[in-house]
């Protein structure tokens, strides 16, 4: 079976109340399988999300991904490769998850610690 990796920036979404996370992954896809584990076994890093997702139903939330970043397309414009090119990728996208929160009011962060909502 071949698996399809998609890096990016996602959002996780309370429909009803609005609250959101935003997060970033190399596979975003895996992400969120991660997050709905840890959510069910209460281990999640994000006391608030754990929190309000135990008082709801899994269908009153969405998962959405809010931008598309191609590794690839990365690696052919710097011509990085190795650790250089996951490093700087990661920094990257680090950056972009930073200003998708910056869009966002900290009233309606889920993020642990409201990480980088400031």
């Amino acid at each position: 079976m071949y698996k399809i990796k998609m890096a990016g920036i996602y959002s996780i979404t309370h429909i009803e109340s609005g609250m959101i996370y935003i997060g970033m992954s190399v596979d975003i896809f895996s992400r969120w399988q991660s997050h709905y584990t840890q959510m069910k076994t209460g281990s999640h890093s994000s006391v608030d999300l754990m929190r309000l997702w135990r008082q709801t139903e899994p269908f009153e939330w969405s998962f959405s991904i809010l931008e598309y970043v191609s590794i690839t397309e990365h690696k052919r414009v710097t011509k990085m490769s190795g650790k250089e090119l996951v490093s700087n990728f990661r920094r990257i996208l680090l950056r972009k998850e930073k200003d998708w929160m910056k869009k966002y009011s900290i009233n309606m962060a889920l993020n642990k610690n409201n990480k980088s909502f400031s």
